[in-house]
């Protein structure tokens, strides 16, 4: 919504200059003498930028064309110049990070105020949340289960930080990337619950009796150094407990949350390796090991560690044509069969640059392990 503040009134002063063409060579003796065409050429200078006035109910980045301008706070107005012209303005909640967005124009001899009524979208969204978040809750497992009351807590620590996420479509890929097998394609993805965190070494302990991992002594740190088929298993037993029916994310779900933010989210941290090392441990903070989950900040969709700490299994089968050729846009789960599994996101070892790509794909064999590669849960919330 733009609503005008007050009558700012703005004049600009456009000036032409002229310039002749020189005059063409004199010909030979010989040839009968013509007059000389005179031309001349216009040369327009480039408007001159007007000032601009926005003023918002919410503390917010504000991005003109997809470019951060600067901070916009609900106490002050904010000024800057743009030549005149029709543009594209979002403003980021910086509490909330929900997003309004408005077409604009700006011309001379108008009011050129800008009122963004960002408040109204926060709470809006808001209350869906609110609302999103009560119809997806999940039980807790019983006390009454044949586990101890300390490792029932433990498993309920996975239940409780379940995040909801809205369904919605998306273009997956990146057609920009390197790699040949990040072609854009669109995808729809249905409402699920989203582990907020890696799964730890001490929940693994808890179901499976034994902490695979390399980077021992940190219960709280991912649990690592297990195959997809010990994931499987995890997952089998981790069900019959809780008689949940988790799973391994898709691909798919996979880059949707970490897509969610959007470019906005990267530049309103000052860009992509700001970005990283506000969210993500990786090779030049880690110190070579994995850190406790949950440490760096989340992301747009409020889910820690995707970038960076150990990269994580999918579900599917990679496949480096699958998305050129016939698949299904709603909720894809990667070809049939394969010989390597997917596994997506950064991690402690990896350096800022190209892996860090929400598209980026990777894959290893089901039956390999790393001190990298961890995983994290999902749920229908259906």
């Amino acid at each position: 919504m733009i609503r005008f503040l007050s009558l700012l009134g703005l004049l600009t002063i456009s000036s032409l200059c002229w310039s002749q063409a020189p005059y063409p060579k004199k010909k030979s003796s010989s040839s009968p003498k013509t007059p000389a065409a005179k031309t001349t050429k216009t040369n327009v200078m480039a408007p001159m930028p007007l000032n601009v006035l926005f003023a918002t109910n919410e503390d917010c980045e504000l991005y003109v064309n997809d470019e951060l301008k600067g901070e916009v706070s609900k106490s002050n107005f904010f000024y800057t110049k743009l030549p005149p012209g029709k543009y594209e303005v979002k403003a980021v909640s910086k509490a909330t990070k929900d997003v309004l967005t408005e077409n604009i124009s700006v011309a001379d001899g108008s009011l050129n105020e800008i009122f963004l009524d960002l408040l109204l979208v926060v709470d809006e969204r808001t209350a869906q949340r609110e609302k999103e978040q009560q119809s997806v809750t999940i039980d807790a497992i019983p006390v009454s289960n044949e586990l101890p009351f300390q490792e029932v807590t433990k498993i309920n620590t996975i239940v409780a930080n379940m995040v909801p996420i809205k369904g919605g479509n998306f273009v997956m890929g990146n057609n920009k990337a390197p790699s040949k097998d990040e072609i854009e394609h669109p995808v729809v993805i249905n409402k699920i619950l989203f582990s907020k965190y890696e799964v730890t070494q001490s929940q693994w302990e808890t179901i499976m009796g034994y902490n695979p991992s390399i980077n021992r002594g940190c219960p709280t740190c991912p649990v690592e150094n297990v195959s997809w088929e010990e994931v499987m298993r995890f997952i089998r037993k981790l069900n019959s407990v809780t008689e949940k029916k988790f799973r391994l994310p898709t691909e798919a779900e996979w880059e949707y949350v970490a897509k969610m933010g959007g470019r906005a989210e990267v530049d309103a941290a000052g860009g992509q390796e700001e970005y990283i090392k506000k969210t993500a441990w990786f090779f030049s903070n880690a110190n070579q090991k994995t850190h406790p989950v949950g440490t760096k900040q989340p992301n747009a969709a409020g889910v820690y560690d995707m970038m960076g700490n150990v990269s994580e299994w999918c579900l599917d089968w990679y496949s480096e044509s699958y998305y050129k050729e016939e698949y299904n846009k709603m909720n894809p789960e990667g070809p049939a069969l394969g010989k390597l599994k997917v596994i997506r996101g950064g991690n402690y070892k990896d350096y800022v640059g190209d892996r860090f790509r929400p598209s980026f794909r990777n894959k290893r064999n089901p039956i390999e392990k790393g001190s990298e590669i961890g995983f994290r849960l999902v749920l229908d919330a259906n």
